[in-house]
């Protein structure tokens, strides 16, 4: 009977122990979780009203353009593109950035709108940061113009769209990228949650004060991930529509502050306009199939 006794106290001991410990666990996470949301939340993200100049439109010589697409209108000799190519290949393999053809034939008909994606991947916002990238340029079309899938960019029916479009998907795709593989963790939280919450309840369902005007495009309210892409995409490319947008909406403008924290923190792309009019529209279905001005967004990343 003593021996049981002894037992008993020994089992109860280690579960009292046990639970001791796992609220201990819990308190100290929690203190944590608190913490980094006090931190994150308490960042002062303050804005001067931009200085809007009139917009000039700049005459673009032959030779401009060729630096920008890094690709000459007219090649006479063959010795030439296969230095052109080889040149790409050895940067491209360097930094890490690899492309495949589906068919290999397709691979001469994509070639500016290769040279108009790497222009952006290799810019010195984010090149960095890359450590491991595939992209696939297809010539046919399934049910959707890009894809996002294991560190790997997929494009179908590439010659289907206009070169600002592919440019504009191309960024919408690494905007996805950019979600799962740059934005580090913290101790318990990933930084991308902060984003998530500010609309999300779930994947897919929206917590419910949101509005229309809460979102940069209907395809922003379709789930979380596509809400980043798609915010993303329209910072890059119309950041100065955004912050006006953001004036009318709280939900927009936490969306705006958070990549101006996390991603831009020099501010590199705070106002500046890629549309070829400063008009603000009220919905868009789709931030891709919003026009830009391609050139002078390829100038902006060579500065």
């Amino acid at each position: 009977m003593k021996t049981h006794f002894i037992i008993l106290k020994k089992i109860f001991f280690l579960i009292l122990l046990t639970i001791i410990f796992s609220l201990l666990i819990f308190f100290v996470k929690n203190v944590f979780l608190w913490w980094e949301k006090y931190r994150y939340e308490h960042i002062e993200t303050n804005y001067m009203e931009p200085e809007i100049k009139e917009d000039h439109k700049e005459e673009k010589t032959k030779e401009e353009t060729k630096i920008i697409l890094n690709a000459p209108e007219k090649i006479s000799k063959k010795e030439d593109i296969e230095e052109i190519k080889e040149k790409i290949k050895i940067e491209t393999i360097k930094k890490k950035i690899i492309f495949s053809y589906f068919p290999k034939s397709f691979e001469k008909n994509v070639f500016e709108y290769k040279n108009i994606l790497l222009n952006f991947l290799e810019n010195k916002f984010f090149n960095p940061k890359i450590k491991e990238l595939k992209i696939g340029m297809y010539k046919n079309i399934i049910d959707s113009r890009g894809k996002m899938k294991n560190k790997t960019l997929k494009f179908f029916w590439v010659l289907k769209m206009e070169q600002n479009e592919f440019l504009a998907v191309g960024i919408h795709e690494f905007a996805h990228y950019i979600d799962l593989y740059f934005l580090e963790k913290l101790v318990f939280k990933d930084i991308s949650d902060y984003f998530y919450n500010i609309s999300w309840e779930s994947t897919k369902v929206m917590k419910k004060w949101n509005k229309g005007e809460d979102f940069v495009s209907w395809y922003a309210m379709t789930n979380k991930y596509e809400d980043f892409a798609e915010s993303l995409t329209y910072y890059i490319l119309h950041n100065l529509d955004f912050y006006e947008k953001w004036k009318k909406s709280k939900i927009l403008k936490k969306k705006y502050d958070f990549f101006t924290r996390n991603l831009f923190r020099e501010w590199n792309f705070i106002w500046t306009d890629f549309s070829p009019s400063q008009k603000i529209k009220n919905y868009y279905r789709d931030t891709t199939k919003i026009n830009f001005n391609l050139k002078k967004f390829l100038l902006f990343l060579k500065k």
